[in-house]
C-alpha cells in the first residue's frame, strides 16, 4: 500500500466512524482529505504510466 491510498484509507475510516452535528465539519474535511490523497495516487500511476511509454 502506497503512501497516499494508506492516508485516503484512514482518513475515509476516521470520517466514517463519526457521528453528529458537532463533527460534521470534521467528516468534510477528512472526507476531502481522503479524496485528495486518492487523487495524488491517481496521478502517481498516470505519471509512472506516462514515464514507461
Amino acid at each position: 500500500m502506497s503512501y497516499h491510498e494508506g492516508n485516503a484509507e484512514r482518513l475515509a475510516d476516521k470520517a466514517a466512524g463519526r457521528t453528529g452535528d458537532e463533527y460534521r465539519t470534521d467528516v468534510i474535511g477528512e472526507g476531502l482529505a481522503a479524496i485528495a490523497h486518492a487523487l495524488l495516487e491517481v496521478a502517481a500511476a498516470i505519471r509512472e504510466a506516462s514515464d514507461k511509454d
